[in-house]
């Protein structure tokens, strides 16, 4: 079971922090579609104290590099507010509130947050304010189409600097995770070690692009290399060609 861990501090410098909730969720993010709108997600309480959850949907849009968010009523989830005791589960039920429309996969997200408490009564006699670390995790629920195409367009340039940017843009009609670039000289076996590495985990939406900085070895001027591309549809292996600024 995957835990995941996300803060929201708001305090000032030389005041107690309280540790935030301890919560294991599974799934960590949801895909539902036309004949499976509805899923669910489980949250237990890996901590010792009680803690209060609520939980907001927003459509997840981008532009660029940027996520954009915004209040939705296209997904109902229940409960949207709930209480965990230590070592208890809860289940939260999500579901589609009309039929999954048009060619291009349509992205939301769950923000689940920590709902303050009043802090233990032992903290009053801290000599001092007391602030506790809030938890809010963001779930990803994506709704496909009824008809898939993933496909991506990667592309490489050389800089003046001597480094190389790797660009891919989707073009395809769903998202796709990129976790990892491993650069290799063309022609390389599969398992030889990359001269050239750079960790990216980032979601990419249909028709949005997005580019890294890979630095090789200094004197490295081929125009030619072999990518390995680590993403959530498996591994893709990619020549690249370079331009030249």
């Amino acid at each position: 079971m995957r835990t995941l861990f996300a803060g929201l501090l708001a305090g000032l410098l030389f005041a107690p922090v309280g540790q935030g909730a301890d919560l294991a969720v599974l799934p960590v993010g949801l895909s539902l579609a036309a004949g499976h709108d509805r899923a669910a997600i489980t949250i237990t309480n890996q901590g010792s104290e009680t803690v209060a959850m609520q939980v907001e949907t927003v459509s997840w849009t981008q532009s660029g590099s940027e996520d954009h968010y915004a209040p939705t009523r296209d997904l109902l989830v229940n409960p949207p507010l709930f209480r965990l005791p230590p070592g208890s589960s809860q289940v939260l039920r999500v579901g589609l509130r009309r039929s999954p429309a048009g060619e291009r996969e349509a992205a939301y997200r769950l923000f689940l947050r920590e709902v303050p408490t009043p802090a233990p009564a032992g903290d009053a006699d801290s000599g001092g304010a007391h602030i506790r670390v809030l938890l809010e995790l963001r779930l990803p629920v994506y709704v496909t189409p009824a008809k898939i195409v993933s496909n991506q367009q990667w592309h490489g340039r050389r800089s003046a600097d001597g480094g190389i940017a790797v660009e891919v843009a989707n073009t395809g009609n769903v998202h796709l995770v990129v976790s990892e670039l491993k650069l290799r000289p063309a022609g390389a076996a599969p398992d030889a070690p990359p001269f050239a590495t750079a960790k990216a985990g980032a979601s990419i939406f249909p028709g949005q692009s997005r580019a890294w900085s890979m630095r090789p070895p200094a004197g490295e001027t081929a125009s030619r290399y072999a990518l390995e591309v680590t993403t959530d549809r498996g591994t893709q292996n990619v020549v690249l060609d370079l331009d030249r600024e």
